[in-house]
Formats: structure tokens, sequence, C-alpha cells
């Protein structure tokens, strides 16, 4: 069986397969049909963009399940002015309601997450994430408890910081995980190259998709210090001496919603 398929009834032999493909292996031959020598099969990343973008649905590598494809739907599409105020909205949440998000959302949030670019489409995030609130605060009082033991550990600056909030935390004021039902947490290899790179976006890419199903997030920048350095909360997350934490977000159902939109500092750019 050929690695790669080809419709030949629906092939117009425009070419765009060729020009697409990342790894340059698709080439034409004397009549303009593409195709794939067998023996550069191994270089293709199954990336996908010789189907995303052949308008004629003619072709795929074996690496892809044709199952899974679906046609862009034009109707659906968000228009420039649509997706500039859903992005615009997106606000850090810091206010949960008490409530679980349910699992069928979740499952749609990550489902648009799998969409995240990663380098080589290699997509090496391996997710770890809380069911219930109370595996959420298990791990937030083992944040407080590394800030504690790390008072004389850290820049003074850092240290009264730490002070203060481990005292709110223990007056009852959830300022770690801010009351928030659950925590994702993006987790990659420690040699993998772009570990944070494609952890961040991903990371980004799950705060996007899960605004668009009005579930609030929040970057968890405590907890991302804590379980680096502190083995008693890596150990709770059953992390690897050899897997590195990218970042986590906090979510869960919003209190509020957002109302207008604010200004922003404007951006700094330099053109050459």
């Amino acid at each position: 069986m050929s690695f790669f398929h080809l419709d030949k009834e629906k092939c117009k032999k425009d070419g765009i397969c060729s020009a697409v493909c990342v790894t340059g292996i698709i080439k034409n031959d004397e009549e303009r049909s593409p195709y794939i020598d067998e023996k550069n099969a191994y270089k293709c990343i199954s990336c996908g963009l010789c189907v995303a973008f052949c308008p004629h649905e003619a072709c795929y590598v074996e690496n892809l399940d044709p199952n899974q494809f679906s046609k862009v739907n034009k109707d659906t599409l968000a228009t420039a002015e649509q997706l500039d105020t859903f992005i615009k909205t997106r606000r850090s949440v810091r206010n949960f309601r008490n409530s679980l998000v349910e699992q069928e959302t979740i499952d749609k949030i990550m489902d648009d997450v799998r969409y995240a670019p990663s380098a080589k489409n290699t997509h090496n995030n391996r997710w770890i994430m809380t069911k219930s609130r109370e595996e959420t605060v298990k791990l937030g009082d083992l944040v407080a408890q590394y800030m504690q033991e790390n008072f004389d550990k850290v820049p003074e600056a850092h240290a009264l910081h730490y002070k203060l909030v481990s005292r709110a935390y223990k007056s009852g004021k959830d300022v770690i995980m801010r009351g928030a039902p659950h925590i994702i947490v993006s987790v990659l290899p420690d040699d993998y190259e772009w570990k944070a790179e494609d952890g961040s976006i991903a990371l980004t890419y799950f705060e996007l998709a899960a605004h668009a199903h009005n579930i609030g997030c929040v970057w968890a920048g405590y907890f991302t210090t804590a379980v680096r350095h502190y083995k008693p909360l890596r150990d709770a997350l059953g992390l690897k001496d050899d897997e590195y934490v990218a970042g986590a977000q906090l979510f869960g159902n919003t209190v509020y919603r957002t109302r207008q939109i604010t200004s922003r500092k404007p951006n700094n750019i330099t053109y050459l």
C-alpha cells in the first residue's frame, strides 16, 4: 500500500500539496501528479497540511486518519470583527463558582487544544488535571508549604511576598488556587528543546478554547514556581525527574463575565 494516497480523479495537479509540504517530500512527476517516494516516507511529520490546503479533497498520507477529516464550514468561521472581540474579552478570572466544569465541556476544550502548533508537530504535552475542588486544594496546600519552607532561601523581596501569601492562605483566603475547582498542568520531557514554547502555546490554546465555552482561566504562577522546585508537590502530581512543567491554568465556571473592553499599553514594535 502506498504511503501517499491520491484520488487521481479529484486531483487537479495544481501543485498545492507539494507547495505546502513542510518537509518537501511531496514531489510532482512529469505529468504534475503529486507523489511521495516511499524511501522518504519516514520524513513525514503528519502535519496534515497537504490535506488541509487541498481544495479538492484529493490526497492524504498514511499517518493520518481520514475518518477524522471534516470539511471547513465557511458559515461558522469567525469574522475578523468577531475574533477581535473574542480576543479582547478574554480576561484572567479569579472568581469561580463552586460547581465543577462538565466533562463534556472539558472534552470539547481539550479537543481544540490538540490543534495547538508544536515544533515538528511532535505534540509532546502530557496533561495533568484535577477533577475536584478537594484535589485542587491539596495541591494549593503544598504550594503554601513550599513557600513557608523557603522564606530564607529566596531574595528578600520574594520572602516578604511569600510570607504575606502564606499568612493570607492560612487565614482562609485562597490566594494561591483562587477558589478554582480545577487546575490543568502542561508537562513535557525535560530534554525536549522546545518544551517551554510548546507548553506555553498549548496552555494559551486551552485558555482561548475555555473562553469560547464560557469557562474562566488564570495562569497559576505560584503553583508553577513551586512545582518546578518542590519534590512533595511533584510527587503529588506523579512527575518524573526528567519531566518539565511548562505552566498551569486554574479554571472553572465564572461568577462574572466581561462587560467592557478596557485599554492596554501600546505595542512596542521595531520595524526593520
